[in-house]
């Protein structure tokens, strides 16, 4: 079976186990993590978590962050 065929066959499933099956192929590219990677990022976690704990790090509304992707998009469509 070609890879063509098989992948003819994937198509035809239904959307939820053709995202399963996406999510399971990209993650199959995806190599080792690297040895402390989720200490790194736990730690990371963590030090932003008391940057907003102690109020020094810089926030915004889930309403500004869309009006600050939205002039983003729109800054790179007028290039």
């Amino acid at each position: 079976m070609s890879a063509t065929d098989i992948l003819a066959d994937i198509l035809r499933l239904p959307a939820e186990e053709r995202a399963r099956l996406a999510h399971e192929l990209i993650r199959s590219l995806d190599g080792e993590a690297e040895a402390g990677a989720a200490q790194a990022w736990d730690a990371e976690i963590e030090r932003r978590g008391a940057e907003v704990d102690r109020g020094v790090a810089d926030t915004m509304t889930f309403d500004e962050y869309r009006a600050h992707i939205r002039q983003r998009r729109a800054a790179r469509a007028n290039r």
